[in-house]
């Protein structure tokens, strides 16, 4: 009801009269004194009276920042501090003011504006010194975007980020990749801080039974976007020292917006959405399919020499007779994914209130989201609420505390063995109905189930399976965290912070017998599987931060953390048949249980951390750390891991030598950093030797054998980096630009579950320490501010490109040959020396054979292959099966005649050469026009739905390009003859295989603000209001629906378009108000 009011009250806004335009301006800097950034300082506006009007309060790096609302009377910006003096600065609409604070017992005749900010890091180092890879966006400017995840609004902003979601389903997971792939076992994931607050994401080993079925939405989806403030990305490990060996992958940090000192202030958002599909794949009617399954028949027929003409007469379901019982069900022409196709309308409402005064602070927001994706079954529901406190004790106490609740509400296409609904509607015969036929030959309710006989078997019915299936999973977050940050005297400081979080995730399936039509006594019958998995995790980080300056010459910093975490894990599943619904699943409501397992564990880590950094005139700076970390996830001997870094910058701007170029050159930076980074086996205690008992027993004893190996010396999985930068910025920074080279090395990587010899009493070693690999790379930021100005009229623009190389250094010894599957469809993944992890392989195809002459077997000469009996080879598959004229021709490697596991060859890797985005906005007055992209280039996937459209070699649909399929000698196509049974016409070949390089305009944005003789009739202090498009454009040669196919969770998955649901062309309205 609550959610209904506030809709009403947006529309209402929108009725009312409104004019003219506004003039927004944008306020940022950095309140420090002279030990560094002032945490929790008041920027106060104020008008002419002297009278407070709204303000902000300093992050933990002294940063603020704040949209200022249209036609504000602001005379002077105060900054204030308890037990520092109060300045006040007339506000000329400026857009940066760094201010330096002085003691109470100090003279000061007005404020000073330093020339370059002071950012801080949570361990009291200053970042823009340090010699780290890192990259800060804010995120007020992308709030009107149509997006669920905040991922979404990252992909191209971040230099050598690669975001790509599972699918476009709501809610799907999204993966990040931050300079490539480092592990072949380990997560790749980076590590997902919020306010200081590591998120535990990693899912145990120990629980495959129990995560199997249930869908881990990531931190990123269990927050709303409106609540952040800013993320940054750190991304070598001297700029990840602080967060150890979860941070290996490199970090993203998260800061949440805060309350400021102010009257109260409210804001309500509104954003109605649509989702368009994008074009898909056309395939057969009913009866081009029906001809081309008879064509297929009777090819087969013939290739046998005539001796199967039975089966001409065979399937009834592709045969003209009206005297068969289903003729009127398997004669229509249906569009299966024409039911499973949507263009839903959702919609997302966000609250927040914030205000405070001289003492406390405080920011409380909820929100609502609700998403139905374009395929029917597939929808998201999201509630967050987050309350942020900050309460200034005294001059040297501040204590922040934050609450935060989130649920996600997900329904997913169920996964059968025979594929999702869309994968089969794609495949089913367009010939039959959907739904039962009355009298009259119209469709009824009721589903119609495939009968046996048919010549496409009892595939599913995926309209029942989109509509009647079950597959829902909830997750819930709940967590509180305390920080402290205790003045013990002049640059010493005691800082500390203890967060708890739990999270819980719920699984329900259920397979309907409207969809498989089985009988009661199945084990498919209503088929139901429940799960949970839930975790409690607390994290304490607690220590000491102290800088000094002497002579205006010298300056030190150090500090010291001790960081502890626990994390207790528990899990059940059980799979049952005969239930009424997916929600009686539990064994208690007469279901015939299947199985039913349960476990828990508990992990534990600790840190200690040291850092010590020295500036000589603030112009050249040095940073060392060091970080020691405990895990009970490694052996005994190798439990403790230690990771120094080291890094240095120099301001080069600021030399004597450079002082002519001070008018235009803001800042030359050179940097270098090199570190260690480590990480652990994922799971519980998974160094630890077990045993298990037999079912045989001595009198009462019962007997045991070993289950697994005691790993002593297990290792940590190593990571050396090093990394050579430059910053430049121009003209008061408004041209800046970023450049840097990476390689980052990892050694001992952890290899799961080697087989080893019986004789030793086991058959695996569950993980162990071999081989390594290099990623090494660059990556050039550019953001230009105000590149045009004319008048009220400017541009802003930002772009970025990246390269990663990714290479197998050393192969690790527990990887054995792979041998390729000579089959359809299949493709080898192989993991070589010199090449990058995700290379495939697989045959080369070379067209069609065209008549009898070209399927003769020929050596490397040319010269014709002759049996031991002087008569020509024909080519064969696997040395038995003959191609004929019209079937798929392959490259034989070897020119022995004989298509096998020899003539496999490299085909591609699923891996992007080049990655980025960009964007450009334009501003006039109020009115403001945003489009930005992203791109990849040079990724490989294998096209499997295209495969899937094109094979013949099976009685699925196929798309309309085999209307083109050979059919006589002189046929110009690279399609084959249609086949039914038994063929290799559709071998995991290069005719799959594609670069999925896209370029696509990520959103198009047009909002704008109203001023204030319109506010002030609606007493209102804001209004904004936007048209925006999310994925609008994609250009690309890719043939599927969507070349955004994410990289594989592990080196041996493939990149593979497997027909889900495609990223959505989305459409939004939006409003914005603030009271």
């Amino acid at each position: 009801m609550k959610i209904i009011c506030l809709r009403i009250m947006c529309l209402l806004i929108l009725l009312s009269p409104l004019q003219g335009w506004a003039q927004e301006h944008i306020l940022r800097g950095v309140v420090t004194d002279v030990s560094g950034p002032l945490i929790g300082a008041t920027v106060a506006f104020n008008n002419k009276e002297n009278r407070a009007l709204f303000g902000v309060v300093t992050d933990v790096n002294g940063e603020y920042f704040i949209r200022i609302p249209a036609g504000q009377d602001i005379a002077n910006v105060v900054f204030s501090f308890v037990g520092y003096k109060t300045k006040s600065i007339k506000y000329t609409k400026q857009t940066k003011l760094d201010v330096r604070l002085e003691e109470d017992s100090q003279t000061l005749d007005e404020a000073v504006v330093v020339g370059r900010a002071i950012h801080r890091d949570i361990m009291g180092m200053d970042t823009k010194a340090l010699g780290g890879a890192r990259q800060k966006i804010n995120l007020d400017d992308l709030q009107d975007m149509v997006v669920t995840s905040v991922g979404d609004m990252l992909q191209g902003k971040l230099a050598n980020v690669d975001l790509i979601a599972a699918s476009g389903a709501p809610g799907a997971k999204m993966s990040i990749r931050i300079r490539g792939t480092a592990s072949l076992n380990a997560s790749n994931e980076p590590l997902i801080v919020i306010d200081d607050v590591p998120m535990d994401v990693s899912i145990n080993s120990d629980f495959d039974f129990g995560t199997a079925t249930e869908e881990d939405f990531g931190a990123l989806v269990n927050i709303a976007p409106s609540d952040i403030e800013s993320i940054e990305v750190l991304k070598d490990a001297s700029a990840t020292a602080m967060w150890g060996a979860k941070a290996a992958n490199g970090v993203l940090q998260i800061t949440t917006k805060r309350g400021a000192k102010s009257k109260p202030t409210f804001q309500i958002s509104e954003k109605i959405s649509t989702s368009i599909e994008p074009k898909r794949m056309p395939q057969l009617n009913g009866k081009e399919y029906v001809t081309l399954m008879q064509d297929a028949i009777w090819n087969r027929v013939r290739d046998n020499e005539y001796k199967d003409l039975s089966l001409l007469n065979t399937f009834q379901d592709i045969r003209f007779n009206p005297n068969y019982q289903y003729f009127r069900e398997f004669n229509q022409d249906v569009d299966w994914l024409d039911y499973l196709v949507r263009t839903p309308i959702n919609s997302e409402t966000n609250f927040n209130m914030s205000g405070g005064g001289d003492k406390a602070t405080y920011r409380f927001s909820v929100g609502y989201l609700t998403e139905k994706g374009t395929t029917v079954g597939e929808d998201f529901k999201r509630i967050t609420a987050r309350l942020n406190l900050d309460y200034r004790f005294s001059n040297k106490l501040i204590v922040r505390s934050q609450f935060s609740y989130a649920e996600g509400d997900r329904n997913s296409m169920y996964s059968h063995s025979s594929g999702n609904p869309r994968s089969i509607a794609q495949r089913k015969m367009p010939n039959l109905t959907p739904f039962v036929l009355d009298a009259d030959g119209n469709f009824t309710d009721e589903y119609f189930i495939q009968p046996t006989g048919s010549i496409q078997g009892s595939l599913l019915n995926p309209i029942a399976l989109a509509n009647d299936a079950q597959s829902n999973t909830i997750n819930r977050d709940a967590g509180v965290n305390f920080q402290i940050d205790y003045s013990i005297i002049t640059g010493l400081k005691f800082v500390g912070t203890v967060a708890f979080n739990l999270k819980t995730s719920k699984y329900k399936s259920l397979l309907p017998v409207s969809a498989t039509g089985v009988s009661m006594d199945d084990s498919q019958y209503n088929l139901s599987q429940d799960s949970k998995n839930s975790s409690n995790s607390l994290f304490i980080n607690v220590g000491f931060n102290y800088s000094k300056a002497f002579n205006e010459k010298h300056t030190i910093g150090a500090s010291t953390r001790f960081q502890a975490q626990d994390v207790a894990s528990g899990a059940y599943f059980n799979s049952s048949n005969g239930n009424a619904s997916g929600f009686l699943s539990d064994p208690a409501n007469n279901g015939a249980l299947q199985s039913l397992q349960a476990s828990k564990s508990q992990s534990r880590s600790v840190a200690v951390v040291g850092s010590f950094m020295y500036s000589y005139k603030n112009r050249v700076n040095l940073n060392a750390a060091f970080r020691t970390d405990g895990s009970s996830n490694t052996g005994r001997q190798s439990r403790w891991g230690t990771f120094p870094s080291l890094s240095a910058s120099w301001y080069m701007q600021d030399e004597p030598f450079l002082q002519g170029a001070k008018s235009w050159l803001y800042e030359l930076k050179p940097r270098i950093g090199w570190g260690k980074s480590g990480s652990s086996p994922s799971g519980s205690s998974t160094y630890a030797g077990t045993f298990a008992a037999l079912d045989d027993r001595y009198v009462d004893l019962t007997a045991i054998i070993p289950n697994s190996i005691q790993l002593n010396r297990l290792k940590w999985e190593t990571q050396t980096q090093q990394n050579y930068g430059i910053d430049v910025g121009i003209k008061e920074d408004k041209f800046h630009l970023t450049l840097d080279y990476y390689i980052k090395t990892t050694h001992d990587l952890l290899q799961k579950n080697m087989t080893i010899q019986s004789t030793t009493g086991y058959s695996t070693v569950p993980w162990f320490n071999s081989g390594s690999l290099q990623n090494r790379g660059w990556e050039v930021y550019l953001r230009m501010s105000d590149v045009v100005r004319y008048g009220d009229f400017r541009v802003n623009v930002d772009f970025n490109i990246s390269r990663n190389r990714n290479k197998v250094l050393e192969l690790p010894v527990t990887l054995e040959y792979v041998t390729p599957n000579v089959t359809n469809g299949a493709y080898t993944n192989k993991v070589m020396e010199g090449r990058p992890l995700g290379s495939f392989f697989g045959f080369r195809y070379m067209g069609v054979y065209q008549n009898y002459d070209e399927t003769i077997a020929r050596d490397r000469d040319g010269n014709v292959i002759k049996d031991s009996e002087g008569k020509n080879v024909t080519t064969r598959i696997n040395g038995t099966f003959r191609q004929r004229p019209g079937d798929a021709k392959y490259y034989d490697v070897n020119y022995d005649g004989i298509i096998d596991k020899y003539d496999v060859v490299y085909l591609g890797n699923s891996q992007p050469l080049v990655l980025g985005g960009g964007s450009i906005t334009f501003f006039y007055r109020g009115l403001s026009l945003r489009t930005s992209v992203a791109y990849r280039i040079g990724q490989s996937i294998i096209n499997r739905a295209l495969l899937n459209a094109e094979n013949m070699g099976s009685a699925n649909n196929q798309s309309t390009s085999v209307l083109r399929r050979w059919r006589y000698e002189g046929d110009d196509t690279n399609i084959p003859r249609a086949l039914y049974g038994e063929n290799y016409n559709s071998l995991g070949s290069d005719r799959y295989v594609e670069k999925a390089s896209f370029l696509k305009f990520k959103d198009i944005t047009l909002s704008y603000r109203f001023q204030k003789r319109a506010l002030q009739k609606m007493g209102l202090r804001g209004l904004n209001i936007y048209l925006t498009s999310y994925d609008p454009f994609t250009i690309s040669k890719y043939k599927g629906q969507d070349p955004e196919v994410g990289t594989p969770s592990n080196f041996s998955s493939f990149a593979e378009d497997n027909s889900l649901s495609p990223r959505a062309r989305r459409f939004a309205f939006g409003i914005t108000v603030d009271f």
